[in-house]
């Protein structure tokens, strides 16, 4: 998967470190969330519980997002300090960041809550690998509606590569019943291993959601820089799982101390575990890093090497869990290879082979008429990688970037690319492109 454009195949020592460490959070942060739902500890009854509070992972990730927000002022603080009298007229006339436009930026909290919410819940009763995997669907729902609501016409060998991911999703979903079967001794059920692909499914369709209100709605209305999204989207997210979703979920009936979700029990057994403790904080940390980054990658290098960082997630993700239950939990945690992983590893090649015809990177014989370039060489705003990510963030954060050396699904902006910095200001050019998100 080569780039077609100037810096395509660009990658100093300092890029290469960005792109691992990019890879790095977004592996630990799916384990450290998986791991946690996989410890016990103390609960508020004085008994031995199994750590499964889904709303808390959510609250502790939108926490990680809420970083961004003073990880943004500061670096506005530095840009000023630093800027020439020149530079420091330019920042004056970069279009303000008004009331208006919080208000605008936390509309898409609310999806992004459902969206993950609804994951969070998947990933409780399924496999990390195997969920990770299934967010590979978010690129169906996304293209099926770039075709009928947004009125992107998507082309044959498009189609072809939509069919192929979906069929791959498919086989993922059945892997995840055929291994929970084998597992039943262990607790599993295929009815949990159901429910928890349907929780993935319904949660990346909600994502598809978010994409087409910020792609159709808030289309040229929003201007701001990537950390202030992310972080506004953070303090949204966290406000409204504290004081709407955590009172409600405490309210209806479940298992957790007669309540859904006991937020008292879950601070209880965190008290009580130093383990549960460090994993959580890891994950809030990993989750800002990995928001951060994956903004650097297509920055410094292109959206190339972004959408090769998303389909490593997966693979990184699969061995480290085979590796941490074989190698250094010795079968207590992590993930074992079953009769079911034969068909996620087939699901898996397919949802990497639907991934490039439907970028163009590989041609079907079948579909040899078709002779549009490489979506990902080409700029399209309807490559896979585009697909994936918030078109509000990816917007934004990409609009004082130069395209023929970075961002290869963004327009040009006549900048000194050289001054060019991936958190500063966007601009609104009245024409929304599809961007990246980090998450």
């Amino acid at each position: 998967m080569s780039g077609g454009h100037k810096g395509s195949e660009k990658c100093d020592v300092r890029a290469a470190l960005v792109f691992i460490i990019g890879l790095v959070a977004g592996t630990g942060c799916t384990i450290a969330s998986k791991a946690l739902f996989q410890m016990h500890a103390v609960g508020s009854n004085g008994q031995l519980q199994l750590f499964k509070p889904p709303l808390f992972q959510t609250w502790v990730m939108f926490i990680g997002m809420a970083f961004a927000l003073p990880a943004h002022f500061l670096n506005e603080w530095y840009r000023r300090k630093n800027a020439t009298p020149a530079e420091l007229k330019l920042i004056e006339a970069e279009p303000a960041v008004t009331t208006h436009t919080y208000a605008l930026l936390a509309v898409p909290s609310i999806f992004d809550l459902l969206s993950t919410c609804l994951m969070v819940v998947g990933l409780l009763h399924t496999n990390a690998s195997i969920w990770m995997l299934l967010r590979g669907g978010g690129i169906v729902f996304v293209a099926l509606m770039k075709q009928y609501v947004l009125h992107d016409k998507l082309s044959s060998s498009m189609w072809a590569g939509v069919g192929i991911i979906a069929f791959g999703v498919a086989c993922v979903g059945c892997a995840s019943m055929v291994g929970a079967t084998a597992n039943e001794s262990d607790g599993d059920s295929t009815g949990d291993a159901l429910f928890g692909v349907l929780m993935t499914l319904a949660g990346t369709f909600m994502q598809s959601v978010q994409y087409v209100y910020e792609e159709k709605v808030m289309s040229g209305d929003v201007s701001a820089p990537p950390w202030l999204l992310i972080g506004v989207e953070g303090v949204t997210g966290t406000l409204l799982s504290t004081f709407v979703l955590y009172p409600l979920f405490w309210l209806l009936p479940g298992d957790d101390n007669g309540s859904y979700e006991d937020p008292i029990n879950t601070f209880t057994m965190l008290q009580n575990s130093p383990t549960c403790l460090a994993l959580a904080l890891a994950f809030c940390v990993l989750v800002f890093i990995l928001n951060s980054f994956s903004v650097l990658v297509t920055y410094m290098m292109s959206s190339v090497w972004h959408a090769i960082l998303d389909n490593f997630r997966p693979v990184t993700i699969w061995t480290v869990q085979l590796t941490i239950y074989y190698v250094f939990s010795q079968g207590q945690y992590g993930e074992a290879w079953t009769d079911g992983s034969y068909l996620q590893l087939f699901g898996m090649s397919l949802l990497l082979a639907g991934t490039a015809v439907y970028n163009g990177s590989i041609k079907l014989p079948c579909l040899a008429a078709d002779k549009s370039a490489s979506l990902l060489d080409s700029s399209s705003t309807m490559a896979s990688s585009a697909l994936a990510r918030s078109p509000l963030i990816t917007h934004n954060r990409a609009a004082f970037m130069d395209s023929d050396a970075r961002s290869p699904y963004v327009s040009r902006i006549a900048v000194d690319a050289e001054r060019a910095n991936p958190m500063v200001l966007g601009v609104s050019t009245g024409k929304r492109e599809p961007l990246l998100s980090g998450r």
